[in-house]
């Protein structure tokens, strides 16, 4: 045997198994994925369905050289968050939304939650869930703008009170700090400070951008190095290159200082001789588009040499398919050099360029150094103006010190809120969600599709294995009888071989003659045979008239006996009628020879129950029955015993001591396993000789059934003969 062919039979096996199952309970699967989409369908159509978003508030905590906190008090964050969430702010942001009503009722009807955190940005997180589609997305930043709003309308209505209580002082002050910003400016201008604050700004960055381009210059050097090693191929070089193209910007018409190489990588003398080209060359387009052919052409190699080396197991180095491999690989390795090439003579212009830019930034250094000397002495003069004009501020009162600090106040936020971003806004509800919700239905009914139908095949009471009755009841199974697949009034009754479907059936009663006759010689031998069931209607009678007839064939001397005198209907079977039969002769009112009667196959002979009795116990045990068991023994070769079921009826308990073994019949995935034990334990209980049992009307059509017992099917005997015909 090859090895690992049993397990790849029994991964099949159980393949089968399953996909048995799933056919077997479909409806029921598909019904209850049905159910459990209907249940979310409900969930999702009667819930009231929440919106939710994201968003940050941006926050400005200024330390002010005037304390606003000390006269207004709402300088901390706590206060923010917490008028953020009052009633003055959701109303107003509720009506700016359009919707005009009592902070309970909005809270109630139209936002089921708002929670706002501090984040370690030193932000707000707003996180807002509402019933109203459209609000999630727009609240958090009306609510910031409100809230400035509204802050600063009481700042104003604070101050407003406050300078009434001032009146002329108020105007006076205003007028004297107006005054002094008027002279402050025409100073400034004509210190020629706002010159002075251009220049610096213009060349503010200029040390910045000279670092950048230096530190870029000695990148590009160690790339330099790196290009010229020769252990790199043409397609490492290019992603080095690569790398830096985005960095290193060459632009149409961008002259350089020094002449760029030719294609072909030789440096050119011209630049030397031409005054045409004394200030460099000058950049084309074909070397400022980067080129991608190269990626092309590597995993077009790549894809080469894969095939180079699937072919070379097969051919030769000279045959012609692997010269032509070649010739690709080599026109490829040429188109790669060319893009290196001209890679490099960009990255070369690119070089130069930065180098130009570096020396230009270099040459306003002196520039820079020269504005910022302007910029430092006319603020230091700005200053001493300043300082001289202050004088004039011991002189007022301590109330004009007041209303100076609330003016200077009044527009100056300790605390600015603005809103910053949206991080998550969906446009479909969270709850319930219809995706979630979908899914969640979904994968539910799947998991009770596949749990119910394993929970009912868990709890089933019945059996349909061979190797579990085997292993539940430690009893040796001698064969199976399939189901038939078409329906008949009369049970078949098996005749000489055929072509027909009945013929895999003959096969099985010769399995379990074989079977039988092998358990005979280890235990006793298999003279007289009892069939036997636990329950009726299992198809004992039909068992044991076949493998009547399956002895019969054999040449041996057979005799079918019927033992229910109550129900026996083994006549009709045969075509006989029910009397004279075996309570007759126990009756004596016909002598043996009347009673055992003809079957009409050879070697076979029928001892029909007889006549109806309701007391077949008793004529069972009396010893006429015993000397009738003892004379038949020394008459015939076989004798099959078809007795009542076991469960409610005495009869076959008191038949075992006349009876060389038992074999017992089971309906496949009919018959309660509770019922099978108790029949059982009767039977061994009296001393029963169990030589087997067989499994009946086992249904070949389900999936496991026919893939585990295909030996036994109809197909395979069709194959069989066809093979031996071939």
């Amino acid at each position: 045997m090859i090895p690992g062919i049993n397990k790849r039979v029994l991964n099949f096996y159980d393949l089968m198994l399953y996909v048995a199952l799933v056919r077997k309970h479909a409806r029921l699967m598909v019904l209850l994925v049905c159910m459990s989409m209907l249940a979310g369908m409900t969930v999702f159509v009667y819930s009231k369905q929440v919106f939710y978003s994201k968003s940050t508030i941006h926050v400005d905590s200024l330390s002010l050289p005037l304390d606003t906190d000390s006269v207004y008090h709402d300088g901390n964050i706590a206060s923010v968050v917490a008028e953020l969430k009052g009633r003055d702010v959701v109303q107003r942001t509720a009506a700016r939304l359009g919707v005009n009503a009592e902070y309970s009722d909005i809270m109630n009807k139209y936002i089921r939650d708002l929670r706002i955190t501090p984040n370690t940005a030193g932000g707000l997180d707003v996180e807002f869930w509402s019933y109203i589609r459209s609000w999630p997305a727009q609240w958090p930043q009306a609510m910031a703008e409100e809230f400035m709003k509204l802050r600063a309308e009481r700042r104003e209505q604070y101050r407003d009170q406050i300078m009434k209580s001032y009146g002329d002082e108020l105007s006076q002050l205003n007028q004297k700090i107006d005054d002094n910003q008027d002279n402050k400016f025409a100073y400034q201008d004509q210190m020629r400070f706002t010159q002075a604050s251009i220049d610096v700004s213009r060349l503010g960055k200029l040390p910045e951008q000279l670092a950048q381009i230096k530190q870029h210059i000695d990148n590009l050097d160690s790339l330099r190095k790196r290009l010229d090693d020769p252990s790199l191929d043409v397609v490492s070089k290019l992603s080095l290159i690569a790398s830096t193209d985005a960095d290193t910007p060459v632009y149409v018409g961008q002259t350089v200082s020094t002449p760029a190489p030719d294609l072909s990588g030789s440096t050119s003398d011209q630049a030397s001789t031409d005054p045409t080209l004394a200030q460099g060359p000058v950049v084309v387009p074909g070397l400022v588009v980067e080129t991608v052919e190269w990626r092309r052409l590597e995993a077009q190699q790549r894809e080469l040499l894969k095939q180079q080396a699937a072919l070379s197991l097969i051919y030769l180095p000279g045959s012609q398919k692997m010269a032509a491999i070649q010739r690709s690989l080599d026109e490829v390795q040429r188109n790669l050099d060319d893009d290196l090439d001209i890679a490099r003579s960009r990255f070369d212009l690119a070089y130069r360029g930065l180098q130009d830019q570096y020396a230009e930034l270099q040459k306003q250094l002196p520039e820079y150094e020269a504005a910022n000397r302007n910029y430092a002495r006319i603020q230091q003069e700005a200053q001493l103006h300043d300082a001289g004009q202050l004088s004039w501020a011991s002189m007022y009162t301590e109330t004009a010190k007041t209303i100076s600090q609330i003016e200077y106040t009044q527009d100056k936020e300790r605390v600015n809120i603005a809103f910053e971003r949206m991080i998550d806004a969906k446009d479909i509800p969270v709850s319930p969600n219809e995706i979630t919700l979908f899914l969640f239905s979904f994968l539910a009914g799947l998991i009770m599709a596949f749990l119910i139908p394993f929970l009912i095949e868990y709890l089933d009471y019945t059996l349909s294995n061979l190797e579990e009755v085997e292993a539940t009841f430690q009893m040796r199974g001698l064969g199976i009888i399939p189901q038939l697949p078409y329906q008949s009034d009369q049970p078949l009754l098996l005749d000489v071989p055929s072509d027909g479907d009945e013929r895999n059936l003959i096969e099985n009663f010769r399995v379990v003659r074989t079977n039988l006759l092998a358990m005979g010689t280890l235990t006793k031998a298999a003279h007289v045979t009892m069939v036997t069931s636990a329950v009726p209607k299992e198809g004992k009678t039909v068992i044991s008239s076949n493998l009547a007839i399956s002895f019969s064939q054999t040449g041996a001397r057979t005799l079918l006996i019927d033992t229910d005198l109550r129900r026996g209907r083994l006549h009709r079977l045969f075509g006989l009628r029910k009397s004279p039969g075996l309570s007759d002769f126990l009756l004596s009112k016909v002598p043996l020879d009347e009673a055992i009667r003809p079957s009409g196959k050879a070697n076979l002979s029928i001892l029909s129950a007889g006549q109806h009795i309701d007391s077949g116990t008793e004529l069972l045990g009396s010893p006429n029955f015993g000397e009738l068991m003892q004379l038949l023994r020394s008459q015939y070769d076989r004798i099959i015993m078809d007795t009542p079921p076991v469960l409610g009826l005495s009869e076959t308990s008191i038949l075992q001591n006349q009876v060389d073994g038992v074999l017992f019949v089971i309906w496949s995935g009919r018959t309660p396993i509770r019922n099978m034990k108790t029949a059982i334990d009767i039977l061994s209980a009296n001393g029963a000789n169990f030589y087997g049992f067989i499994l009946n009307r086992l249904d070949l059509s389900a999936t496991t059934n026919y893939y585990q017992y295909y030996y036994y099917s109809s197909d395979y005997y069709h194959s069989y003969h066809a093979l031996e015909n071939a």
